[in-house]
């Protein structure tokens, strides 16, 4: 009997590495019968489309055929205009000659791995490392991609090339729009995390398994060696999860983190390597903070997705308590935030405690911090609050000292109040701490209202005459806007009904990014932020119209519009309200208004109404604060005056106070929710404001300066009264940077922070003869981080060193300037600067601690604004000795910061460098 001969094992073959055997083979052998039957020695498998279409435009019919017999079959066929394609793995011999007299080339076309791998790379030959790989040539024949692989310029086709482009293929790199060279260990850890992955790795061929975790093992080392042994054991799915955990368990020494780690050990099957299990956290980490940080919308989720999974493993390991000192996981952020409720507490009963300072600071720490932007702002709202709590304040003592105040400080505690307020939404630590914190802030805060009520009242009966040194809303336009009309300076007045100081706060620091902020006023003094005092009472009706008017008047738009239109203010002053301003379908901006704006001899006035109509209406979202993007159509019309080359002056008409369970306050004559016009005398909460400022019948009326009180039904907000907050208008005036034109008596401002914002900034000095409210502040016991972000300006508000004084001003920048160093450093720059110029913008610096606008700088050391990028330049280029950073730009180039101690290093200057 005749022993049945086994079919060999056959390579198995897809369209596309089939569609390129058969054109090669009809390529060189062109001389035959156009639409021949080709046999194939290939595993007789083909669930495809049996149709291929050929680059030709011939089209092959592919049909499997697991015996001779079928092969046979098929031969008598008949199949006109198509290549007939028989895949078998019957041998050759045993088909016998009659199936070869009939076939293509009279013969078994051999499939050759290699032959088509190599061709489809555009090389002639595999190196000699890439060849050893035996199982590589199947798998790089099976696995090519629909468009073929990459063609290559060399003539060799190298291991690590063609298994670069297999493993791509097989982690589905471009799923993520990746290509083979962004094969990397954050590739290789975020593909074990996508659904069904490792599953399907486990359905390649062992061989190619194991080529390919060897390859890959070799190329990324220990975090790969993990995470195979992990594939392995059946968890390669929770690879990243458990790399967190991984973090947390073995960066700790705890006699619990040590069992755990016996428990995770086993997860990994047979790795018994805590070097590769500490590499593997590692890289973990760092790919979950960077999925976190993403911008990616569906790769925050992924990153997401693993903490909740992480969390998950530290429950079934038993784990919790070794994750609290985390730095990625959310357990460790809620031990954190835990720490923070704790010392804000604590801080509010001594402020000496430093420990306030140091758990938020390890907080912000947290890789979590980023992604928790709205809880950490409020956390760093209400530190702020414990720290202007700890430190001296003393009531107004005028209107135009309350009113300044306001403006310099009290309307960040507004902020402040604003942002603790919004509270937290699942930390009871935190939401006590806020409370308590956001309880004594308020309270403080309505002393200083009531105080100031008193100065305003006796202010309001004294008249105009007491007006001296005190900008008001009617003489707002006279003061700032009439010298810029003389001079036909092209200008925009923007009026943001209803923003108070905090919101101006927020609303400068964002305008930093474009603009840079001036003291109109200023002249040869000092420059800084003004305040201007609102019409009483503080409604729109009459602080509004009062500012268009020039003088103290009450009415309503049609009014406004007469009479800033009646040419005081220049023949072609043109006011647009809400309606005339918005554009139509399609349009931000009314093409009456682009128009007006074009015209650089026409003054443009623009009330944006955003603020004073979300205090009726409320707005939607828990994040306090306002940004530019919610201000209506703000941006867009700033962006229209910085084209147009207009100076911008933004400011109010009145301000606002907020909702924040107040008093409902029964008043039969109350004629808005915190005024009233009755004979009755004034009560709790109340003051009684006469006098000709006063704009209502017989020049009286009754208003609350407790900010919790209201005459009316609950609104989001409400103005009118007579705290600080609602009286005190906010007075922003900006240039662009390039401007070199700045108006006469126009000064860049310097920083607005007060001295409690941030810790290395000590608090104002305040009046040693005034009664404090609360005891002074400790000293700050840490350096201070550098700032960045709430504010253009980075100047600390405190005393210089006594210019001769020991390491002041004069000794150290005189010494500086008679260094050997310096004059050669000096002769070398392209530009010659004026030595007085160069000592003035030292001596502005070492006075500032180190920081100052780089506006500030340049105007400081009589240089334009528009010139300061170049004038900080050629200071580098003297300064930064062999490019160490004595000078340094920071805040997009907006701040310049020198070190001093860096500075008595290169120049050899005498001093303890601190």
């Amino acid at each position: 009997m005749t022993q049945a001969v086994a079919p060999s094992q056959a390579l198995r073959i897809n369209p596309v590495a089939l569609r390129q055997k058969l054109t090669q083979q009809l390529d060189r052998h062109r001389n035959g019968d156009p639409y021949p039957v080709m046999v194939l020695r290939a595993e007789p498998a083909w669930p495809y489309d049996t149709t291929l279409p050929l680059p030709d435009g011939r089209t092959a019919r592919v049909v499997p055929c697991v015996s001779p017999l079928a092969v046979w079959e098929h031969l008598a066929v008949e199949h006109d205009d198509e290549v007939l394609v028989l895949l078998t793995d019957v041998p050759e011999s045993t088909l016998g000659a009659g199936v070869r007299s009939r076939v293509f080339r009279q013969q078994v076309i051999a499939v050759e791995p290699w032959d088509l791998v190599v061709d489809a790379f555009g090389a002639r030959v595999p190196d000699s490392a890439l060849e050893r790989e035996s199982w590589a040539g199947e798998a790089l024949l099976d696995a090519m991609p629909p468009g073929g692989w990459p063609r290559l310029s060399t003539r060799v086709l190298t291991r690590d090339v063609a298994l670069r482009h297999l493993a791509a293929v097989r982690l589905g790199l471009d799923r993520r729009g990746e290509n083979p060279d962004d094969l990397d260990v954050a590739a290789l850890l975020r593909w074990s995390g996508e659904p069904g992955a490792v599953e399907a790795f486990g359905l390649l061929r062992p061989a190619e398994q194991d080529g390919l975790r060897r390859w890959l093992i070799e190329q990324f080392g220990r975090p790969a060696r993990a995470l195979f042994a992990l594939v392995a054991a059946g968890h390669g799915a929770d690879a990243m999860p458990l790399g967190l955990v991984c973090d947390a368990v073995w960066t700790t020494d705890s006699v619990e983190a040590v069992r755990v780690r016996g428990r995770i050990e086993q997860y990994f099957g047979h790795l018994d390597d805590d070097a590769t299990v500490r590499a593997f956290a590692a890289a973990t980490v760092q790919v979950v903070t960077g999925m976190l940080s993403a911008r990616e919308a569906e790769v925050h989720r992924e990153g997401h997705a693993v903490l909740h999974r992480a969390e998950d493993l530290l429950v079934q390991f038993g784990a919790v308590g070794s994750a609290g000192h985390s730095r990625i996981l959310r357990t460790g952020f809620a031990r954190r935030l835990d720490e923070v409720a704790a010392a804000l507490l604590a801080g509010l009963a001594d402020p000496t405690d430093p420990a306030l300072a140091t758990v938020v600071e390890s907080l912000t720490g947290h890789l979590l911090a980023e992604s928790e932007d709205s809880r950490i702002r409020r956390i760093r709202m209400a530190q702020r609050l414990v720290r202007w709590l700890g430190a001296e304040t003393t009531p107004p003592a005028s209107v135009a000292d309350g009113v300044q105040r306001q403006i310099a400080e009290w309307g960040w505690v507004d902020l402040a109040l604003r942002h603790v307020w919004a509270g937290d939404d699942v930390n009871t630590g935190l939401q006590r701490a806020f409370r308590e914190i956001y309880e004594r802030a308020q309270q403080r805060r309505r002393d200083l209202d009531a105080s100031f009520a008193d100065r305003l009242a006796a202010w309001a009966m004294a008249g105009p005459g007491s007006d001296a040194g005190l900008l008001t809303i009617e003489n707002l336009l006279p003061t700032v806007m009439e010298p810029l009309i003389r001079t036909r300076r092209p200008v925009l007045l923007v009026v943001l009904d209803g923003m108070s100081a905090d919101v101006a706060v927020e609303l400068a620091d964002q305008l930093a990014e474009q603009w840079i902020e001036y003291d109109p006023l200023a002249g040869a003094g000092e420059a800084r932020r003004r305040g201007v005092v609102a019409a009483l009472p503080t409604l729109t009706a009459v602080s509004r119209t009062s500012l268009f008017a020039g003088a103290l008047r009450s009415g309503n738009q049609d009014h406004e519009k007469r009479m800033f239109d009646q040419g005081r203010w220049g023949p072609q002053a043109r006011i647009f309200h809400k309606g005339p301003a918005r554009g139509g379908a399609g349009e931000v901006l009314s093409e009456e208004l682009r128009t007006a704006m074009a015209d650089p001899g026409q003054l443009v006035a623009v009330v944006v109404n955003t603020v004073d109509e979300s205090l009726a209406y409320g707005r939607e979202g828990n994040e306090a604060g306002w940004q530019l993007d919610g201000l209506g159509f703000l941006r867009s019309l700033l962006d229209l005056a910085s084209y147009a080359g207009r100076a911008v002056v933004l400011t109010s008409d009145h301000g606002h106070v907020l909702e924040r369970g107040g008093e409902y306050v029964k008043a039969a004559d109350a004629a808005s929710s915190r005024h009233r016009t009755g004979p009755e005398p004034a009560g709790p909460g109340e003051v009684e404001l006469t006098g000709p400022r006063v704009v209502s019948d017989g020049n009286r009326v009754v208003a609350l300066w407790d900010p919790l009180r209201r005459y009316r039904p609950s609104k989001a907000g409400y103005h009118g009264g007579a705290s600080l907050a609602e009286v005190s208008v906010p007075l922003l005036a900006y240039l662009l940077p390039n401007a070199t034109d700045v108006p006469a008596g126009w000064m860049p401002v310097q920083g607005q922070r007060p001295g409690w914002w941030y810790e290395d900034v000590p608090p104002p000095v305040v009046d040693a003869g005034a009664t404090p409210v609360k005891p002074a502040p400790p000293k700050s016991r840490r350096k201070a981080p550098v700032p960045s972000g709430d504010a253009l300006f980075d100047v600390p508000e405190q005393s210089a060193p006594a210019v001769g004084a020991p390491g002041g001003s004069r000794d150290l920048v005189t010494a500086l300037l008679a260094t050997e160093l310096f004059e050669a450093q000096h002769g070398l720059t392209p530009r010659k600067v004026d030595r007085k110029k160069i000592e003035a913008a030292l001596r502005a610096l070492v006075d500032a601690k180190g920081t100052l606008p780089a506006a500030v700088l340049a105007q400081r050391a009589g240089e334009l604004p528009a010139r300061a990028g170049g004038f900080v330049i050629t200071l580098q280029r003297i300064f930064n000795v062999d490019n160490y950073p004595v000078l340094s730009s920071i805040d997009d180039s907006r701040t310049v910061r020198l070190d001093i101690p860096l500075l008595r290093t290169q120049f050899g200057l005498p001093g303890d460098g601190s």
